[in-house]
C-alpha cells in the first residue's frame, strides 16, 4: 500500500515549522478525522484532551461554544472542523490543489456529513429529547426506547446506504482511495466513520454493518496498515 511519505527536512526547517494543538474531548468525535489527518500527513500536533467537568470553564472562552479547536503558534484557537480538516488538508498535501479532484473530495466528505446528520436524531434524543418534541424531562429509560428505535431503522437502512455509495464510489476510482491513488483528506473522514461503526460504542447499530462491502472494507484495512496510524490506534 502507498503511504504518504513524513516531512523530512533539515533541523532549522523542522524548528521553523508551525506548532499545532488540536483541543477535544477524550474521545474520537467530531476531532477523530482531524486526528487521523495530523497522523497520515505526518505532521506533529499536540493531541489536547479534556474531561467534560473542564468544559463549563473552557466553553466561554472559546469562538463559538464548541469544539473541536485548533490554535496554531500559540495564538487563538479557530473552529469548525470542517475548516480544520480543509486546512490540515493543505498543509500536510492531503487535499488536492487541482479544483476538479478537490470537488470530487468534497464530495466524498459531503456525503459522510450527510450519513452523520441522518445519525443525529439518535444522538439528540438521549440528550435533549425536546430538540425532537418531546418533554424535556421524558424519564431514561423512554430516551433509551426511543434512541434503539431510531438506531434499528439507521442499521437497517440509511447507514447500508450510505455505505453503498461509499462503495461505489471506491469501485469508479479503482485505486483503494476515493480520489486518486494517495490518501486525502476524504479517505481520513470515512475512515473515522468506519472506526466509529465498528466501535461497538453505538448503541444498537451492529458493529459488521461494513462487512459485507469487499471494497470498503479493505480501504479499511489499508487505511489502518499505514504506520502512523497503526501506531497512534496500538498505543490506545
Amino acid at each position: 500500500a502507498e503511504h504518504p511519505p513524513k516531512f523530512e527536512g533539515t533541523e532549522s526547517e523542522k524548528t521553523a515549522m508551525p506548532t499545532y494543538k488540536l483541543t477535544y474531548f477524550n474521545f474520537a468525535g467530531a476531532a477523530e478525522k482531524l486526528r487521523i489527518a495530523f497522523k497520515v500527513g505526518g505532521v506533529e500536533f499536540e493531541d489536547e484532551r479534556i474531561e467534560f467537568s473542564a468544559w463549563p470553564e473552557l466553553k466561554p472562552k472559546t469562538p463559538y461554544g464548541q469544539m473541536p479547536l485548533l490554535s496554531i503558534d500559540g495564538k487563538a484557537p479557530v473552529a469548525q472542523s470542517g475548516a480544520i480538516l480543509r486546512y490540515i488538508g493543505r498543509i500536510a498535501d492531503l487535499y488536492p490543489s487541482d479544483a476538479d479532484k478537490a470537488l470530487e473530495v468534497d464530495e466524498v466528505i459531503g456525503l459522510d456529513e450527510d450519513l452523520m446528520r441522518s445519525m443525529g436524531p439518535s444522538f439528540t434524543i438521549a440528550r435533549a429529547p425536546q430538540a425532537l418534541g418531546h418533554a424535556a424531562d421524558l424519564p431514561e429509560e423512554d430516551r433509551k426506547a426511543l434512541q434503539v428505535k431510531l438506531r434499528a431503522a439507521l442499521a437497517a437502512d440509511e447507514i447500508p446506504r450510505f455505505l453503498g455509495y461509499f462503495e461505489a464510489k471506491l469501485a469508479k476510482t479503482g485505486t483503494g482511495y476515493f480520489v486518486g491513488t494517495k490518501p486525502t483528506i476524504a479517505d481520513c473522514v470515512v475512515l473515522a466513520t468506519l472506526r466509529a461503526l465498528k466501535s461497538g460504542w453505538l448503541d444498537g447499530i451492529p458493529t459488521t454493518l461494513a462487512d459485507s462491502k469487499p471494497l470498503l472494507s479493505a480501504f479499511y484495512e489499508r487505511m489502518m496498515a499505514i504506520p502512523a496510524l497503526k501506531e497512534y490506534y496500538a498505543a490506545k
